[in-house]
């Protein structure tokens, strides 16, 4: 496992969500932003969230970890509780 740097965390996180959807930009990012808010975050740009999440942080997310998630201050509180524990 390697180190991750948590005050880099909410960066590295904003910078997934920004190349997933690609419609949004810096400014219009908004950590409690619904799914439902965003026009492409389906089932496989979810997944794909989360494969990066996984990639980027070292870290295994199970599926109850990750379902119920809806923004991206869900899945940062997640991120911040694995690389903490």
């Amino acid at each position: 496992m390697h180190f991750v740097d948590p005050s880099l965390v909410d960066e590295q996180l904003k910078a997934i969500f920004l190349d997933v959807f690609q419609e949004i930009n810096e400014s219009s990012f908004d950590w409690n932003k619904e799914q439902n808010d965003y026009e492409n975050w389906e089932s496989f740009a979810h997944l794909r969230i989360v494969s990066e999440i996984e990639e980027k942080f070292d870290i295994k997310l199970e599926m109850e970890d990750f379902i119920y998630i809806r923004n991206a201050s869900g899945f940062l509180k997640i991120i911040k509780d694995k690389i903490n524990s």
